[in-house]
């Protein structure tokens, strides 16, 4: 189906959730292919293995909820829902949630994919390349001009996650315990991390992050402290970005070499932790530069909940 026959008001909506936050969209796509955004909504984290089945599916709901509020009219529904969920790979989640969502109502039809596959829909014009998101945790999907797709990373706090948020607040809570017992330099992270719990006795920060709540992204939330204090050039804080920063460099280029790419490549960059920090930023892309090949371009695709539009409009047309 072209353009030119597409069904008038094909009503979309588009989920990108993940271990903080989830953000849905209503999307209303006319025949000429506009697409007007009629309704938003966002809530908590979604990410079913690390924020559990009952804080996933109120998530989505709120957020789902927020959105469609208005404008889906008695037994109105959205012609497709296309859910972008970090830890959905599992058949287990897919199946919780579409049973939710047949309890919901809200949509015709469901479909369930990587976080990853909206930023590369919506960061790379031909839609291969490959997408990098680096927030609470980290994950690479490539996919090659002939369809073949790879996952590198994605593996969850527990032993991967390198380079994410979890790792730079990881790293960062370990060299002020280690400064604190004097087994490592001083480093202004002690301060700047106390200032942040509201502490005095940086063992109590432990008692913190265990008081109630997910402890993984309390973690990652001390992230921004710690590139912030790179930049201001405390030498622990900076060694940890460079350490963080390369793992991320490994993780585009293991994609790139099991793709066997040989020239340069689009790259989508997504979450909070890349897209807000020039710094990381351009640590990242200065080490891929490095590499041969390296990007051709580099995309920041910060909501990446668009991207999931343009998957669910093309999977409405075939």
């Amino acid at each position: 189906m072209n353009g030119a026959e597409r069904q008038p008001g094909r009503l979309i909506i588009g989920v990108d959730g993940g271990g903080t936050k989830t953000e849905a969209i209503l999307v209303s796509v006319g025949p000429d292919g506009r697409e007007t955004i009629l309704g938003q909504g966002f809530s908590g984290p979604s990410n079913m293995r690390l924020a559990g089945r009952q804080q996933t599916l109120e998530s989505l709901d709120e957020a789902i909820r927020s959105a469609v509020a208005g404008h889906l009219e008695g037994d109105q529904k959205a012609d497709i829902a296309v859910l972008a969920l970090a830890g959905s790979d599992f058949s287990d989640v897919k199946l919780e949630i579409t049973q939710w969502s047949e309890r919901c109502g809200f949509c015709k039809r469901i479909e369930i994919i990587s976080d990853v596959e909206p930023v590369l829909a919506s960061g790379t014009a031909e839609r291969w390349g490959v997408a990098l998101v680096v927030g609470t945790g980290s994950v690479a999907i490539g996919l090659d001009a002939a369809g073949r797709s790879i996952t590198r990373g994605g593996w969850g706090h527990w032993y991967g996650d390198k380079g994410s948020g979890y790792d730079l607040g990881r790293r960062a809570l370990a060299a002020v315990s280690l400064a604190e017992d004097g087994m490592g330099p001083e480093t202004a992270l002690h301060a700047r991390m106390l200032e942040h719990f509201g502490l005095e006795n940086p063992r109590l920060i432990i008692q913190k992050l265990y008081s109630g709540g997910n402890v993984r992204s309390k973690i990652a939330s001390v992230a921004p402290i710690v590139l912030d204090t790179a930049e201001a050039g405390d030498i622990t804080a900076v060694r940890i970005t460079e350490e963080c920063s390369s793992e991320l460099v490994r993780l585009v280029t293991a994609v790139t070499c099991d793709l066997e790419f040989s020239d340069a490549y689009p790259l989508a960059l997504a979450g909070g932790v890349i897209c807000g920090h020039p710094l990381y930023r351009g640590k990242l892309e200065a080490g891929l530069h490095a590499i041969n090949p390296a990007p051709g371009s580099v995309t920041l695709v910060p909501h990446p909940v668009r991207g999931c539009i343009r998957i669910g409009l093309t999977m409405l047309e075939n």
